[in-house]
């Protein structure tokens, strides 16, 4: 009777053998990755130049803030001469929010 325990090295041996072997030849069993011609992908927008932070108006978050300035809202002159519905609707907020929002930012310009 042979015993169990060579068994199982044997076979370990041979496994980690034909896994050395599958390394060592990955190079030419794998085909060459494919590099599309034209500019590299774009994954991110970059975001318009601002001249204020409005997140310096209590309430106004990195959401809100990126939200205004995608409605054309960058400083606080600009938040200040807004209509409290447009401001609302642009945020996703209520038009009282909005209208502390107007009020802080006509103080800060």
């Amino acid at each position: 009777m042979t015993n169990p325990l060579k068994t199982v090295v044997r076979l370990g041996g041979i496994v980690l053998g034909l896994g050395a072997v599958v390394w060592a030849l990955r190079d030419k069993l794998l085909p060459s990755p494919q590099i599309p011609d034209g500019p590299p992908p774009r994954y991110r927008t970059p975001v318009a130049e601002v001249d204020v932070d409005l997140t310096s108006v209590k309430g106004i978050g990195p959401v809100y803030a990126e939200r205004l300035n995608e409605a054309g809202i960058h400083d606080f002159a600009q938040l200040a001469a807004a209509d409290p519905a447009a401001v609302a609707e642009a945020a996703g907020t209520s038009e009282s929010a909005a209208e502390d929002w107007i009020d802080q930012a006509a103080t800060l310009s």
